[in-house]
């Protein structure tokens, strides 16, 4: 009696076993889900014109790939004025240099013949004192007399003036060239900074041509050439080639095991070598399984919705069965 009783028990427990498997594959250590792609649609930032499109409805295109040329005439005619300022602006810094160079030199030319004059009626002086000595030396030899004459006394004003018209020219040139140091300074950083707006309206107009941020297949394309289109507009809607997203399905406590952020193994639910990492970004509702997790449409099941996002790189196809572990 005892041994009917043992196999009635070991009877039922196969049968759970069986209803499970049957009916909700993948309840035990690992849950199911399905992968699932993600289309996006390439808008554009700003309005623009639509200059090429490199793609049709159909076709796959590789990450990277250009799939739209936009140009925008409001931006180009930006650009234009900038580069002629910053043209303008580095043709005035050298004109300023020029121009300060040669101020430099007018007044070394004209300092070096009033020096030269100088110097000239300086070497005539003491050519006189040195002739007036040599004449009187026979008969007076008197070297402070000969210091106290007129000769010698012009000579030390001459010296005197002739320094101080030195000082004067280095003091006009040290003007000249801080005031045109100041110019040029002033200059350059005008340029610096028309230059580091050029840059940004460069890098905003590279920023028009779309290009493919996934390798996918072109599903609608809403634009044409010579269209004029506003800003955040949809050009083009890409299907992803393989899916971006898994929705598990999670039973009883399995939901207090998949915390956001949280890494967990997707698996290909008939290829189980295939599998890649991927984390948890979001709960959904608790809702029905659907048809192709189903094993039959007697008992429907139920699951707490999960949602786990997985790299581009995978071989999983749209619409196929994965398990979560």
């Amino acid at each position: 009696m005892s041994n009917w009783f043992y196999y009635l028990i070991a009877l039922m427990l196969v049968a759970m076993l069986y209803i499970s498997g049957r009916y909700f594959k993948g309840s035990g250590e690992a849950s199911i889900g399905i992968a699932q792609t993600s289309e996006y649609k390439v808008k554009t930032e700003k309005s623009a014109l639509v200059k090429a499109i490199h793609v049709v409805p159909g076709m796959e295109v590789k990450e990277g790939e250009l799939l739209v040329e936009l140009t925008s005439e409001a931006l180009e005619m930006d650009i234009a004025k900038l580069t002629n300022r910053i043209a303008v602006f580095r043709s005035e810094l050298s004109e300023k240099a020029k121009l300060a160079k040669s101020e430099i030199s007018y007044i070394k030319a004209q300092s070096e013949i009033k020096l030269e004059e100088l110097e000239s009626e300086i070497l005539e002086s003491e050519s006189e004192i040195q002739m007036n000595e040599a004449l009187t030396k026979s008969f007076v030899n008197d070297k402070k007399a000969s210091e106290t004459s007129p000769s010698a006394i012009k000579i030390r004003s001459l010296k005197l003036q002739k320094q101080k018209h030195l000082e004067a020219m280095n003091i006009k040139i040290e003007d000249i060239s801080q005031e045109s140091a100041t110019e040029q300074h002033l200059l350059k950083n005008q340029i610096t900074l028309q230059e580091s707006e050029l840059k940004m309206l460069e890098t905003e107009k590279s920023k028009l041509n779309k290009y493919a941020i996934a390798s996918g297949v072109v599903k609608n394309v809403y634009v044409k050439p010579g269209e004029q289109v506003d800003s955040f507009s949809p050009l083009l809607e890409i299907n992803p080639l393989h899916p971006t997203t898994v929705v598990a399905y999670l039973v009883g406590k399995k939901t207090a095991e998949f915390t956001v952020g949280k890494t967990v193994n997707v698996t290909s639910y008939d290829q189980r070598r295939n599998f890649v990492q991927g984390k948890v970004i979001g709960y959904g509702s608790v809702s029905e399984l659907p048809e192709i997790l189903q094993k039959s449409t007697a008992i429907q099941a139920f699951g707490q919705q999960v949602f786990i996002e997985i790299p581009e790189e995978n071989t999983y196809f749209n619409g196929e069965k994965v398990l979560i572990r």
